[in-house]
């Protein structure tokens, strides 16, 4: 089932290996391997044992009881930081950078994880700078002024 479906659980309609296709509700915060039994909704009533399989997803990746996502970020994101917005289970949150945030750091959502024993895990966000590839004559040019006025020399201490 998708990701969505296991954390929030709803009505879901299952084909059984017999052909079948039948609607049951499905409990929040499924995980993989778990085995829940349900009713399903049509006029036989069929008590069913499942054996719930979490499809991945293009974002999340969930690391029981935490999820992770990697969300790209701009280089003027990444030098003075600022206010994004992280989508979550839950929908979107904003989350404020620090100035001088780098590719591969992580920031923490505290309690926009997954449910576990009654609790909520943390949403882990690392964060990717993207590089632009193509860009304005108006941006290339502010781009080109930043090179002759930059004092940051990341590659000073490389050779004695």
């Amino acid at each position: 089932i998708p990701l969505q479906k296991a954390y929030k659980g709803g009505k879901e309609r299952i084909r059984l290996g017999d052909g079948r296709s039948l609607t049951v509700t499905l409990p929040p915060a499924m995980v993989s391997g778990q085995k829940i039994r349900v009713k399903a909704h049509e006029p036989s009533g069929d008590e069913l044992s499942l054996l719930i399989k979490v499809a991945p997803h293009d974002l999340f990746t969930l690391k029981m009881p935490d999820v992770h996502c990697q969300i790209p970020i701009t280089p003027s994101e990444a030098v003075l930081g600022g206010s994004i917005s992280i989508p979550t289970l839950d929908g979107l949150v904003k989350m404020v950078l620090s100035a001088g945030t780098h590719s591969g750091q992580k920031m923490r959502l505290t309690g926009k994880g997954y449910p576990f024993d009654g609790k909520r895990g943390d949403q882990i966000v690392e964060l990717e700078v993207k590089i632009p590839t193509n860009i304005s004559l108006r941006e290339r040019e502010v781009y080109e002024k930043l090179r002759r006025i930059e004092s940051f020399r990341p590659r000073r201490n490389l050779m004695p």
